[in-house]
């Protein structure tokens, strides 16, 4: 049988990991190059980014996370501790390795987002946020594969937004959906030891 917490943790870390790559100088460059084959691509989609790009952001996390508190208090309650855990460990490492984005590098980036970011570029908070929230809340709340489906494909399109929009390098987002994604595994496998 499928332990999806422990998939998600070992699936999480991975993806963190490859992200990491990018202190490597010639997958910094790599990175670099599909960066502006994807955003050239990505771009034209900019409109519907920038509409989907709140549910990347802080507010809508903290508005979910709080509505979970008061519907199903314990569980909320954990699922706030995990998430103030792994965007502390976000915040670190992004003013640990202060990666420059994209837009105040690369020539040519379109930086499109409503609001510029000022914060260092690595991992992608957004893709983190949405992750954690499309991966943990299905799954909690006892939704059916295809909306389950329905979520992650909206995560993933947050996820490429962020790229489309000129504010991330392609590892970047493959570092930040890792960590949502381990932040939700490590809240499932404690709330599955906890019900």
């Amino acid at each position: 049988m499928v332990n999806y917490p422990q998939m998600m943790i070992r699936v999480g870390v991975t993806l963190f990991i490859i992200g990491l790559t990018h202190l490597i100088p010639g997958i910094a460059l790599r990175d670099a190059q599909a960066f502006r084959y994807l955003h050239a691509h990505l771009r034209g989609f900019s409109t519907s980014f920038r509409l989907l790009w709140h549910l990347g952001r802080t507010p809508f996390a903290l508005l979910v996370i709080l509505l979970m508190v008061l519907l199903y208090t314990e569980l909320g309650v954990s699922l706030a501790i995990i998430f103030v855990l792994i965007i502390s460990f976000e915040w670190f490492i992004k003013r640990s390795l202060q990666r420059v984005r994209p837009f105040n590098l690369i020539p040519d980036t379109l930086m499109s987002q409503p609001k510029e970011p000022g914060d260092p570029s690595f991992p992608s908070g957004d893709a983190l946020r949405i992750w954690f929230i499309a991966l943990a809340l299905p799954v909690t709340l006892g939704a059916t594969w295809p909306l389950i489906l329905f979520v992650s494909l909206i995560a993933l399109l947050i996820s490429l937004g962020r790229i489309g929009l000129g504010v991330h390098y392609p590892l970047d987002v493959v570092g930040g959906s890792g960590l949502g994604m381990l932040g939700a595994g490590i809240w499932l496998q404690l709330i599955s030891k906890l019900l």
